[in-house]
């Protein structure tokens, strides 16, 4: 009795065969056929089909033909099986590992909901109480927005509608961005004096004092919408640099352009 390799003619999978055995069958696909043959395939497989077709259903107490699937020299001979040709589907190669071959244990997956559970409540911990604090900051902020206003002797109404301003709007992470929208017309020089009290009013509110620019001046932006156009000033460490002014085309002029 020797035992050999050998190869289903059916599906082309790699087994161990008995070659004293008249037959053999395929523990893959269930083929039953003469062992003498899985042999001669193994030695010689180039243009062999492999018709990879289903087998016939076994009685219970029909003969078994037990053989043994091959885990040695797969690469060396699985690449001389992927040369012959199948007559209705390519042959999948041997061993190889679909999505649904590779499953995350339970106790994985477990793991994984549960850090990702303390990965969102540990963002929540943070983003909420810095979301309060931020809102706690501008309702104080707008308390005194009418120092500002007054200053500038800007006309802007700073009544609310349904919550939100009607001339104004405080926004950014540290409420360093203040619009304004004003009914009548305004200067740079207005402007310059309502950036100067935001930036009074929201250094009071953080703590914040005029030597520590970096805070009480940088990144503070101010716009100001007015009938006359659009003025913007940005503040940097030393403090409120040049006003930009824009006045936007009227449609002749925006025609004679074209």
């Amino acid at each position: 009795m020797a035992t050999e390799q050998g190869i289903c003619k059916n599906c082309g999978s790699l087994l161990m065969v008995n070659s004293s055995d008249e037959m053999c069958e395929c523990v893959f696909c269930d083929c039953v056929f003469p062992s003498a043959e899985a042999i001669e395939i193994f030695n010689n497989p180039d243009g062999v089909e492999f018709p990879n077709l289903p087998q016939p259903k076994r009685e219970g107490k029909a003969t078994r033909h037990v053989v043994t699937p091959v885990f040695e020299d797969v690469v060396e001979k699985a690449v001389k099986v992927d040369k012959a040709t199948n007559k209705e589907t390519k042959v999948e190669k041997l061993f190889e590992l679909s999505p649904d071959d590779v499953k995350a244990p339970k106790k994985v997956k477990i793991i994984t909901a549960i850090a990702t559970s303390a990965a969102v409540l540990i963002v929540l911990g943070i983003s909420i109480p810095l979301f309060v604090l931020r809102m706690s900051h501008r309702h104080d902020i707008e308390k005194n927005l009418q120092l500002a206003i007054t200053n500038s002797e800007m006309s802007v109404s700073l009544e609310k509608d349904d919550g939100f301003g009607v001339g104004y709007k405080i926004y950014g992470q540290t409420n360093k961005k203040l619009d304004l929208v004003a009914s009548e017309d305004v200067n740079e020089e207005q402007v310059k004096k309502a950036f100067e009290s935001y930036c009074a009013i929201r250094g009071e509110e953080y703590g914040y004092s005029t030597d520590d620019g970096s805070h009480y001046y940088d990144g503070v932006v101010l716009t100001v919408y007015a009938p006359n156009g659009r003025f913007t000033v940005e503040g940097n460490k030393n403090g409120a640099e040049e006003v930009e002014f824009y006045v936007p085309k009227s449609a002749s002029e925006a025609a004679e352009e074209n």
